[in-house]
């Protein structure tokens, strides 16, 4: 009973200590370009055969001017990921991957000094076949380097804008939302959770995604919520992660996924603890066994 209870005590002690890992912080290269573009994406519901004006913003918030370039390319999910989406022309043979086509820019170049930023207004001419249903392309804003600099090999920089354009008519729209997956073992930060979410219609659609993780006192420690477009013919697969999770600890993660129609919702206990602590327990349980042979003798 004794080793019982100095078990019981060192495993709360192991819970119950937590560790935080530093990273080193790497100072920026204030020669460096520096371009941003604002927003991300832009969503459209328009008919086929017309047309729309409308913009996005670049930013130079870096210390040096440049020239940069703009051009649409097609957009096309490859893996479930959606990491590395396809811009290539092998992605504009893909019916949905059109919508680069349609987009024109009132120029193609400029020229931005340090913190200064311009408006790139663009226009988006429908065709009057286009199917109904989602067409996707990325609006692009490349860095270029200069023609003389001093022999040395320069590196553009780009930033891009998702086009999500759904053409008015008839179309479906459909989502499978797999149970999330939340492993009770978990051996290192982040804590992690996974779903899966498929579209089977011709449309995009955002689903929204939460963790919750509270301590088994019911007291929460994280909550996240984001919402992930999910195109036409793909899978999408959402890692929600407790970035800053402690090393040691006895959770409750809560995971909601709504999709269209579709709701699912899962609780599930995460044991946080390195492959080392296990080791221990083992060697400890080994112990308390020899140690109960060796008194009944």
């Amino acid at each position: 009973m004794r080793f019982r209870g100095v078990v019981a005590g060192l495993l709360g002690g192991l819970l119950i200590t937590s560790g935080l890992l530093s990273s080193p912080v790497h100072a920026a290269d204030p020669t460096a370009e520096s371009i941003t573009l604002s927003p991300v994406s832009k969503r459209y519901d328009i008919d086929a055969g017309s047309s729309l004006t409308d913009s996005f913003k670049i930013i130079n918030n870096g210390a040096i001017a440049y020239t940069f370039i703009v051009y649409a390319r097609p957009y096309a999910i490859i893996n479930s990921d959606y990491l590395n989406p396809n811009y290539g022309d092998a992605a504009g043979n893909i019916t949905n991957a059109d919508a680069y086509k349609w987009v024109q820019f009132a120029q193609g170049s400029y020229y931005l000094q340090p913190g200064q930023s311009v408006d790139v207004p663009y226009t988006v001419r429908v065709p009057a076949g286009a199917t109904p249903g989602g067409h996707y392309g990325v609006l692009f804003a490349e860095t270029q380097s200069p023609a003389d600099n001093g022999g040395a090999i320069g590196r553009n920089k780009r930033v891009g804008e998702v086009l999500y354009a759904t053409v008015n008519g008839t179309f479906t729209k459909g989502a499978e939302v797999r149970a999330a997956s939340t492993p009770f073992v978990q051996l290192a930060p982040p804590l992690s959770s996974n779903t899966s979410i498929k579209n089977i219609g011709n449309s995009d659609f955002l689903a929204t995604v939460s963790l919750k993780v509270s301590d088994i006192f019911g007291n929460q420690k994280y909550f996240e919520q984001k919402d992930y477009p999910v195109l036409p013919e793909s899978t999408r697969a959402i890692t929600m992660q407790w970035t800053n999770s402690p090393q040691f600890g006895l959770f409750q993660a809560e995971v909601r996924a709504k999709a269209l129609d579709k709701d699912i919702y899962t609780k599930s206990y995460v044991l946080m603890a390195p492959f080392w602590f296990y080791g221990v327990v083992a060697v400890m349980a080994v112990g308390g066994v020899i140690y109960a042979l060796a008194r009944r003798r």
